[in-house]
């Protein structure tokens, strides 16, 4: 399903063309060098970046996952509810995670979440599949730490925003639960630079060129096909993604990645939302101080993704009880994984026979079928004694056919669970349980 988006309306009345004139021309008056080599091109980003401090309620803290450096940031005054795991922009050869923070901070403040930025490894140094690997590894590694898939979204900006799409193909392919959405500015989607606005948006583009790119190419793809699926997803098989939403300007060589993206997508049965803005350019939402057309795609980009965050959310009254969530991977004994399917199986058509109260229960194997992603989500505590009571005698042999690598516990359980536990008879496997 493909939207388009149309705002027309609202930016005639609360956006003036002065706003967009003068942001082409400061663009122009300071090209970036991109013939410049790429330590060059590293040092001068950095300096520019230093001269653009971050809100003084955003804090960014170093920080790891999966092994893979990340920046997480946080806004002052908002609780974090979920995640959004950020791939910063670059054409795969430049930036860095904390560089990216301002923007970033941004769909943070607009989505009530942590945002935690992927410090993925560049070009040349570490070509094709570095990026790809290190992204995979941060999100599983977020997942294997007990953030359900449904608090998560993804967001990123130009090679960011590709490496975002590339990440939910290569986690379905890897059996993973994906997260709830995605949020891609201005990707650069397409590496085989097969685009027809390469061309025909050559001189409204203030910052880029074909030519621009064309050595970035190379120092990525470092001898692979440039068509791959994980290089250029407009490539890829898009099928069973979350719903996207595209960002674009109409300023920009990149325009038709963002085009076809969305079209490739739609036909893909990806519930997808394209929102291009007239006469702006490559990731416009960067200049949201100084043009309100990019705050007012920010704004409508942290609805979006807070509409499908919030979908999984329950309500309740101050005293209410919280889901409780849990997610395991589980390794098999050797023969014993049809042993698993079939008691898995008997598990689930007891669960859509008699439990009430649980509300999502998936499992996801990887490719060779050697280990196994569990999934599980409960209205509350009386519906987690309620599928014990169900299913106990079946989980146990069930934890006979292998061992779970990975005991993921999101959170302590509750004094009001552990007391109605306590006195109920069943036995709850604690790793998957979570308030």
């Amino acid at each position: 399903m493909l939207k388009i988006g149309d705002h027309s309306t609202e930016r005639r009345s609360s956006v003036s063309a002065e706003q967009r004139e003068n942001l082409d021309a400061i663009l122009r008056q300071s090209a970036f060098p991109f013939d410049s080599d790429v330590g060059g091109q590293r040092r001068l980003l950095r300096e520019l970046a230093a001269t653009q401090p971050l809100p003084a309620d955003v804090t960014v803290t170093a920080a790891t996952l999966g092994g893979v450096p990340t920046a997480e940031i946080t806004i002052d005054g908002i609780e974090p509810r979920h995640v959004v795991l950020y791939f910063h922009g670059g054409v795969y050869v430049l930036g860095d995670a904390f560089q990216a923070a301002g923007l970033a901070s941004q769909v943070g403040r607009r989505t009530g979440a942590k945002v935690i930025s992927v410090d993925y490894r560049l070009a040349p140094e570490h070509p094709y599949p570095a990026a790809v690997d290190d992204a995979l590894a941060a999100y599983e590694a977020l997942l294997h730490n007990g953030t359900a898939p449904s608090d998560i979204a993804f967001a990123g900006e130009s090679a960011g925003g590709g490496l975002a799409v590339a990440t939910l193909v290569n986690a379905r392919d890897h059996g993973l639960p994906l997260p709830a959405a995605a949020f891609v500015m201005s990707p650069y989607a397409d590496l085989t630079l097969a685009g027809a606005t390469m061309k025909t948006k050559r001189e409204a583009d203030p910052l880029f060129t074909p030519e621009a790119f064309q050595a970035r190419v190379t120092d990525y793809t470092s001898g692979q096909d440039a068509a791959l699926g994980l290089i250029s997803p407009i490539f890829a098989e898009l099928s069973g993604l979350p719903p996207l939403i595209i960002q674009a300007g109409t300023h920009e060589v990149l325009l038709d990645d963002a085009l076809r993206l969305a079209r490739a997508a739609a036909l893909a049965d990806v519930e997808v939302t394209l929102d291009v803005t007239p006469g702006v350019p490559h990731v416009f939402q960067a200049y949201y101080p100084m043009l309100d057309e990019a705050a007012a795609a920010l704004d409508r980009a942290g609805q979006f993704l807070s509409a499908r965050l919030t979908g999984s959310q329950t309500s309740g009254g101050p005293g209410s009880m919280s889901e409780i969530q849990g997610v395991a991977r589980f390794t098999f004994h050797e023969g014993k994984v049809e042993e698993f399917k079939r008691l898995s199986a008997q598990v689930m058509d007891i669960v859509r026979a008699k439990d009430t109260g649980t509300l999502q229960y998936e499992t996801y194997f990887n490719d060779d079928q050697s280990e196994c992603v569990v999934y599980e989500r409960y209205r509350d505590s009386e519906a987690v004694i309620e599928h014990a009571t169900h299913v106990g005698d079946l989980m146990v042999a069930i934890f006979a056919t292998g061992s779970v690598s990975s005991q993921l516990l999101l959170g302590e359980p509750s004094a009001d669970l552990t007391a109605m536990t306590a006195g109920s008879g069943v036995s709850l496997f604690r790793p998957f349980l979570s308030m």
